[in-house]
């Protein structure tokens, strides 16, 4: 049975290559291009959340294009969250209600490069009143949640797409705590795209940003840890500052990442 499954999986994803192309005839993929594919397929087809991709050497092969252009397209979706990295497993759907406005939040940004950080503080609102109803409302199952996603975030160090998605899921979680399905969807658009504005240059180029080099990797846990036992411990103040030093730390990096 279990591989009858993956033997119908592998027949979807090899239709992938019908998906037309933005790219005129006789020209090579680009990695927007690949994505762009890749992202239109899991709509048409409505693939389920949690859905395994092919390997990276698969794809390249469905799509005729060279597995860098494939990797960098991979890398291209991890940040703007429709697929998640698994350490060691793959790369997975992820389906997001919030696709439109993350898209509309997105193109605010592009028309002005300058409003980053009133970006910036809108997450800081978001996830500050996220937090500190979570403090309130959280169950014991959702502080486990959060306690396993910043375990999945520790063990991700090294691997900048597991390390991404596990980041985004440690504060989607932590929000979604909340129990208000319109702030968590909010936040994780306003997230998702200020992550990919801060690590645009890993995406293009795949050099891996200063803040997650393995010497770092203390230094970015120790500002998650905070805000989960926070939650934790319902203890309001602490939360709030808590989520106002990572905030601090992620305004360093995206003044760091401007062009």
């Amino acid at each position: 049975m279990r591989r009858s499954k993956q033997q119908t999986e592998a027949s979807l994803w090899n239709s992938l290559h019908e998906i037309p192309s933005v790219r005129p005839k006789g020209l090579p993929l680009v990695a927007v291009d690949v994505a762009t594919q890749i992202q239109e397929f899991i709509i048409s087809q409505n693939i389920s959340e949690g859905a395994r991709l092919p390997s990276e050497r698969d794809l390249a092969a469905i799509l005729s294009t060279s597995r860098p252009t494939v990797s960098q397209a991979i890398r291209i979706l991890v940040v703007k969250g429709l697929i998640q990295s698994r350490r060691g497993s793959g790369t997975y759907v992820t389906r997001r209600p919030q696709e439109s406005l993350a898209a509309s939040v997105h193109l605010m940004l592009d028309l002005d490069k300058e409003s980053v950080h009133h970006l910036n503080d809108l997450r800081l609102w978001l996830e500050t009143m996220g937090i500190v109803q979570a403090i309130e409302r959280a169950t014991d199952e959702e502080i486990a949640e959060g306690q396993s996603a910043l375990q999945v975030l520790q063990e991700s160090t090294g691997d900048i797409s597991a390390w991404m998605s596990a980041d985004t899921h440690f504060h989607a979680t932590l929000v979604r705590a909340s129990h208000n399905p319109y702030l968590s969807s909010i936040f994780e658009s306003v997230h998702t795209t200020l992550i990919e504005y801060e690590y645009q240059t890993w995406v293009d180029q795949g050099t891996v940003p200063k803040w997650l080099k393995k010497s770092q990797a203390p230094a970015v846990t120790a500002i998650h840890e905070p805000i989960l036992l926070a939650v934790k411990e319902r203890n309001e103040e602490a939360g709030r500052i808590a989520v106002l030093h990572h905030h601090y730390v992620m305004a360093q990096h995206l003044t760091a990442s401007r062009p």
